[in-house]
């Protein structure tokens, strides 16, 4: 007889935790509400009569390009034109958010061909204002800022190392 209590406790309380066919606290099936009306508050968004989105607008929170990252040097030239500083480079790139802070880990690291360059997907989140470029040759650090306005598909990393060359 002393079982019976508890079983019957224990079958109360299984059966007052179940509610109706939907998953709401009060398993309320049918959405009504207390008073018996039905809430369709859910069910009609907002309308936004005067809200204008320009054409072009970017509804994406980021924008990726592929960029080829050529490295060039700011001293050697010939006919005005820039060297290209070839060999294998390592190279970290960095974000600059909106208040012109340039983060302390790179977004991106890769290495650069036997010609100096690099062509890779570079997304970059719309808040950004753009990115600096940090690249190791061999005993210097080359470091570049552009901002978004200023990358091209071929992007010219200037550093300033003098080469030699067959063609002067």
């Amino acid at each position: 007889m002393k079982k019976t209590p508890l079983v019957l406790f224990m079958t109360s309380i299984l059966f007052a935790g179940c509610g109706g066919d939907d998953s709401s606290p009060g398993g309320n099936a049918n959405n009504t509400e207390a008073n018996g009306n039905t809430s369709s508050a859910a069910a009609t968004p907002a309308i936004f009569s005067d809200t204008i989105v320009p054409a072009g607008f970017n509804w994406e929170m980021r924008n990726s390009e592929f960029v080829n990252f050529k490295h060039v040097s700011n001293i050697s030239q010939f006919a005005g034109v820039p060297l290209n500083v070839s060999g294998k480079h390592y190279i970290e790139i960095y974000s600059i958010d909106e208040n012109n802070t340039t983060s302390t880990t790179p977004f991106l690291k890769a290495m650069t061909n036997r010609q100096g360059e690099a062509k890779l997907l570079l997304t970059l989140l719309n808040s950004w204002k753009g990115i600096t470029v940090k690249t190791q040759l061999d005993d210097s650090v080359c470091i570049n800022t552009l901002y978004k306005e200023q990358i091209t598909a071929t992007q010219a990393l200037g550093c300033d190392v003098v080469l030699d060359s067959d063609l002067l």
